[in-house]
């Protein structure tokens, strides 16, 4: 019955058909938004902030760190250090393979050049940094939420397992540590590798640990 009617009146079959046709473009614009809330962040940038190993006096870094840490800084109690893995990259490469893992982008908070894919002793600032985010870097143990939420990730660009820091990677990583252990009033022993939270952690076997914690800032 309500066919031969369609067939009787064209102008309600225009309009039942333009009906059907917002319902379904409403359907897909809600589920397109669903998806957009659902999805990772995009990759942001992590080269904000850039410079090399060339100031003997350290002040670029100490800056570095201050025009990030605001009067609204995140309330940050502890560093973790790490390292990539790999002899070659950069915050960029290592921010796009965060973000296909699904991490939102750069996990760390700054990331340290080797002279492969950055510069030797370049430090490279996360977006995290620069809006003052929690990280994605420490995976495993029961205090690795806690880490992500609350300390600041720098990963050592290398295999520390393989070839030990650059001198200039560990000259900036003293200037950047204790730059942020001042700013923020957090203790040497607050200051972990990786290895020390996760079971196989960085920053490798041949990073220079004992050497690296006599140049940190003691109470």
């Amino acid at each position: 019955m309500s066919s031969r009617t369609d067939r009787n009146n064209p102008g309600l079959c225009d309009r039942r058909t333009l009906v059907v046709w917002a319902s379904l473009v409403a359907s897909m614009t809600a589920a397109s938004g669903l998806l957009l809330l659902l999805e990772p962040a995009p990759l942001a940038p992590t080269t904000g902030l850039a410079l090399a190993a060339v100031d003997s006096s350290g002040s670029q870094v100490q800056n570095l760190v201050n025009d990030g840490a605001t009067s609204d800084a995140h309330p940050w109690q502890a560093i973790v250090i790490h390292h990539s893995g790999a002899d070659f990259g950069n915050g960029p490469e290592l921010g796009r393979a965060h973000q296909a893992r699904g991490y939102g982008g750069l996990g760390f908070h700054f990331v340290l050049g080797n002279g492969e894919g950055a510069g030797d002793g370049e430090i490279q600032v996360g977006y995290r940094w620069a809006r003052q985010l929690p990280g994605v870097h420490v995976f495993g143990g029961d205090a690795a939420a806690w880490y992500n939420r609350h300390a600041i990730g720098i990963c050592l660009v290398g295999d520390g397992d393989r070839t030990p820091p650059t001198a200039a990677q560990l000259q900036q990583l003293v200037r950047l540590v204790t730059a942020l252990q001042q700013r923020f009033e957090i203790p040497a022993d607050r200051v972990r590798l990786n290895s020390n939270i996760a079971p196989a952690g960085g920053p490798g076997l041949l990073f220079p640990a004992s050497a690296f914690r006599m140049q940190l800032l003691q109470p």
